[in-house]
């Protein structure tokens, strides 16, 4: 809970046939499991495997590997070794489950849980606003190059993405820490609790803000409304909307991308001003550059204090010339519809091809590319009707168990407003499979799994209390 998130996606071994790397946190998360696994045997405790969700989840590995050798030996439309990693690494997500479920005794041990997150949080939030305000270095997955490690600096434009290589990858772990941190502001009572909640609340939304996902805050709104609902905190939700919507009516960016999403005008609110798709902005080389800037291509124009066309120089340039390197200005509603088409006209019907091809057990895990950008058409597309179905039932289990703990008669203690804050978070984290590949993200993925381990052991321990 504080290395993975704080630890930027630095590769250790390359994989030949992908730019995708084995990285520190895989080796974390490896040794992590494989101890949890010995004290298992030593403590002679087969408990685990009594559990209805193991049997499911065992299921789903063992369709997800047939689906593997069937793309390997039958549609033959996978590289082994990678289809083997893209397997063994679901794997590994899904175990922090267990690991998570077995490391809890009591719940006061859920203090010292809540004060890493707080602190692990806090340093995600300040590298972030270090990297969109001092130029703090940038390590991303975006590409091929970039995911050599390259150290990168973001330019004004672009949208933050901390230590998570990725501003939808950071916009969806804040999604999870917003919807803890709320049903936390209803569990604490003295304002001394209160304050630093309410800081890490205010300064992630802001940070929320700043990556302009416009699914990530659908998901944000959605999650935060269902757990004022069920904790019967109704007239909370006036002042949430109002405070939420305002910072997305306000914001440069996102509030512009929703505008050209529904055809709105906004600029009177704003500030920004519409800029022809032909103005650019030129950069200039340096005869040795230490920092490559990364840049956005979702981009709205400054007001037209800033020059349109810009000389911007990186470290001692020689020559102060324009390159073939010059970056567009793209006006938002052509990166808004750019992003819809990639997905409505590539993505989506990639994932569907490869579905009709098997629709039994789809064409195995990595045959359709990195992205898809709907994690329930990348499930289906590459483990087929029965690999989406037992998947689904995983994710029912959990949500079951969760949703009677919460239906059981009886005060709403703690324990109940925790596990509402987990539900609402992961109803966050299902909004934005929808338009993004959260299963597959390692750093929200892990997180989202032992969310789901720690949300199953805080319902034992109070029914076990109880009893």
């Amino acid at each position: 809970m504080f290395f993975i998130p704080l630890y930027p996606k630095f590769p250790l071994f390359s994989v030949s046939g992908t730019y995708v790397s084995i990285r520190l946190e895989d080796l974390f998360v490896a040794l992590t499991v494989m101890i949890f696994g010995i004290k298992l045997i030593l403590n002679k405790d087969d408990s685990i495997f009594k559990w209805n969700l193991t049997k499911i989840i065992l299921i789903y590995f063992g369709i997800g590997l047939l689906s593997v050798m069937s793309g390997i030996f039958i549609t033959k439309n996978i590289v082994p070794h990678i289809a083997l990693l893209h397997f063994a690494r679901r794997v590994e997500y899904v175990s922090l489950l267990f690991v998570a479920y077995y490391s809890i005794q009591n719940v006061k041990q859920l203090k010292t849980y809540a004060w890493v997150i707080w602190i692990a949080v806090l340093g995600v939030i300040f590298y972030g606003l270090g990297q969109k305000f001092f130029g703090w270095p940038v390590v991303s997955t975006m590409n091929k190059e970039f995911s050599k490690g390259m150290i990168l600096k973001l330019t004004w434009w672009a949208r933050i993405n901390s230590t998570f290589a990725g501003h939808y990858d950071l916009a969806a772990f804040l999604v999870m820490i917003l919807c803890l941190s709320i049903s936390v502001m209803r569990i604490v009572k003295r304002l001394w609790q209160k304050i630093p909640v309410f800081i890490l609340l205010a300064l992630s939304y802001y940070v929320l803000i700043l990556t302009a996902s416009r699914i990530s805050f659908v998901a944000y709104l959605f999650g935060g409304l269902l757990i004022l609902l069920f904790s019967r905190k109704k007239w909370w939700i006036a002042p949430f909307l109002v405070f939420s919507l305002l910072g997305m009516v306000f914001s440069e960016d996102l509030g512009q991308r929703y505008a050209a999403t529904f055809h709105l005008d906004l600029s009177f609110l704003s500030g920004m001003v519409k800029v022809k798709e032909e103005k650019i902005a030129m950069v200039l080389p340096s005869p040795t550059p230490t920092i490559v800037p990364i840049t956005s291509l979702s981009i709205i124009p400054k007001p037209l204090k800033k020059p349109l066309l810009t000389l911007m120089s990186t470290p001692t340039p020689t020559i102060e010339v324009a390159t073939p390197s010059a970056e567009y200005f793209e006006p938002i509603e052509l990166a808004v519809g750019r992003s819809t088409d990639i997905r409505l006209k590539v993505e989506w019907p990639r994932a569907v091809r490869a579905f009709l091809k098997n629709p039994l057990l789809g064409t195995g895990y990595s045959s359709i590319t990195l992205a898809t950008d709907n994690d329930y058409l990348r499930i289906l597309g590459e483990t087929g009707i029965l690999g989406t179905a037992v998947f689904a039932l995983i994710i029912l289990e959990i949500f079951r168990r969760m949703f009677f703990f919460l239906k059981e008669k009886g005060s709403w203690n703690n324990e109940k407003i925790l596990v509402l804050g987990i539900l609402g978070a992961g109803a966050g984290y299902f909004i934005n499979a929808g338009f993004i590949d959260v299963w597959e993200s390692s750093k929200i993925a892990f997180f989202f799994w032992i969310m789901m381990g720690v949300g199953l052991k805080i319902i034992d321990l109070d029914r076990n209390t109880d009893n």
